[in-house]
Parts: C-alpha cells; sequence; structure tokens
C-alpha cells in the first residue's frame, strides 16, 4: 500500500495498523475507549477500527467508489476475517466492486473459526475465494502462514487495482492458534490435537527459520529486536497513562456535524455532571 490508498480494518488489525504508521499509544487510546485513539497522526486517511462484523467492506467500497470519480489512483484494503464473508454485507460489497470495476482488495483472513463456529458450518462454499466468482472479480487463495506468500498477492492486487483493473478478493488461509477472546474457551469445541498440529506452520517461527537459513538472521538480532519492542511498548504505555482524559461531553462530539436536539440534552447533562464533580 501506498501513504494515499486507505486501510479499512477490523479489530483485529492492529499489525497492518502499526505497518501504516499508526502509534501504539493510539491504539491503547482506542481500546481504552478513548475517540483521541481514531485521530491518527500519520496514515491520516485510513478508516478507524470497525467493530460490527463485516460492515467495513461497504465503507471500502464507497471510498473506492469517490477515488474512481475523481480519478485518482488510489486503492481501499478492506481486512475482513472468515465469519465477516458470510455477511451480507460482503456479498452486496463485492457485487458493487465488481459491478462497478472498482479500486478494493478484500484481504480475508481465513482462520478457520467464527468465534466458536467452523469455517465448514458457516458456509458450503468451497473456498472463500471463490465467492468472487459471482462478483465477477478474481478469487485468489493464499498460504496466510507465508508472509511472503500473503505480500506478494497483495501487491499484485493492490497494483492492479491501481491500474483501473478492478477488485479482487484474497483468501489467506492460517488458524486461529489461540481463544476468540479472553473469555472464550476454545477447548469447549475443538480438540487440542487439532490446534498443536497448526502450531507447526505458526507464521512467526516460519518467518524466523526462513531468514536464519538464509543468513539474514541471527539470535543477537532477535535478542536486540525483543529489547527494542518492549521499550517501545513500555513508553507507549506510559505515555498512555499519563494522558488527560478527556471531558465526558466528548463522546458526542463526533457523532454528527449537528447533534440532534435529545443528544444535545445528553451532552448538557454530561457537562453538568463532570461541574458538580469539580
Amino acid at each position: 500500500m501506498q501513504p494515499d490508498d486507505v486501510l479499512f480494518p477490523s479489530y483485529r488489525d492492529q499489525p497492518a495498523q502499526l505497518w501504516r504508521g499508526v502509534s501504539l499509544t493510539e491504539i491503547l487510546l482506542y481500546w481504552g475507549g478513548d475517540e483521541r485513539g481514531s485521530d491518527f497522526a500519520a496514515a491520516r486517511r485510513d478508516f478507524p477500527i470497525c467493530v460490527p462484523v463485516g460492515s467495513q467492506s461497504p465503507h471500502a467500497v464507497g471510498a473506492a467508489l469517490a477515488m474512481k470519480l475523481r480519478g485518482e489512483r488510489r486503492v481501499a484494503v478492506c481486512c475482513i476475517g472468515d465469519g465477516g464473508t458470510s455477511k451480507g454485507d460482503f456479498y452486496e460489497s463485492i457485487n458493487l466492486a465488481g459491478a462497478m470495476r472498482l479500486p478494493v482488495v478484500f484481504m480475508v483472513a481465513n482462520n478457520q473459526w467464527a468465534i466458536s463456529v467452523p469455517r465448514s458450518a458457516q458456509t458450503a462454499a468451497e473456498t472463500l475465494a471463490q465467492k468472487a466468482i459471482a462478483a465477477g472479480i478474481p478469487g485468489e487463495q493464499v498460504d496466510g502462514n507465508d508472509i511472503i506468500a500473503v505480500a506478494d498477492a497483495a501487491r499484485r492486487a493492490i497494483e492492479k487495482a491501481r491500474a483501473g483493473e478492478g477488485a479482487t478478493v484474497i483468501e489467506a488461509l492460517t488458524y486461529r492458534l489461540g481463544d476468540h477472546t479472553t473469555v472464550d474457551d476454545a477447548r469447549r469445541y475443538r480438540d487440542d490435537s487439532e490446534v498443536s498440529r497448526h502450531w507447526e506452520l505458526e507464521p512467526i517461527v516460519r518467518f524466523r527459520k526462513f531468514l536464519t537459513d538464509a543468513g539474514a538472521w541471527t539470535k543477537a538480532d532477535e535478542e536486540q529486536l525483543l529489547v527494542q519492542c518492549a521499550g517501545e511498548v513500555e513508553a507507549a504505555v506510559e505515555k498512555y497513562l499519563t494522558m488527560k482524559a478527556e471531558s465526558p461531553e466528548a463522546m458526542f462530539d463526533h457523532l454528527y456535524a449537528k447533534l440532534p436536539a435529545e443528544l444535545a440534552a445528553q451532552r448538557d447533562e454530561a457537562i453538568a455532571g463532570a461541574g458538580d464533580h469539580d
């Protein structure tokens, strides 16, 4: 992706956001319920994290349509999970992307599980990539545990879209090794033996081995990187914890250009309540 392209992340795409220049402190602010975490200092065009499953798809298509109407050589990249491809938002989006030949790429992370529902139970499609066929756009399945393969597929699809050749759906096959959330117990619906088998294909370990075998990575490099990352995380956490909290009425600031009367009244109540505690 180029700086002027636009990323549409789901709530699991913080690595992509970091790569785009979003800071750790901004991510911490977002997850702490502070909307300043969506006001990126870098990556100004990228959209905030999308929590409702699949709803970032029409956002991406709308932005891609605007890019096309303006004659811009820019691309919208929508990140979505396997469960999200079973939502109507996704089907409507790829249909419009195909019909209008829009510069948008759908990156599907197929980790085999939509919470506790296996991929086989959420769709009868043999692959998720082939869902693109009905929309008249290319679909490609790639080994999602192979970082180089994913980067290559994404690069080709993005450049194709930038050249005016339309949308692509990429299905990156991987596996969710942990629980869905901190309150989930995946052992209730899948066998430990299945999970253990997939640990052998874990992408970070696999990429480390590739770099090591190529002579491009050493144990010293690894140790230095871990120290550097730990320092960056600690600094971001410290900055986040020392930031002054926003006032309660800030929750109303970015809802509408002009607040409806009922919300304006609630905002006034919030201001008055904050004053009572000063």
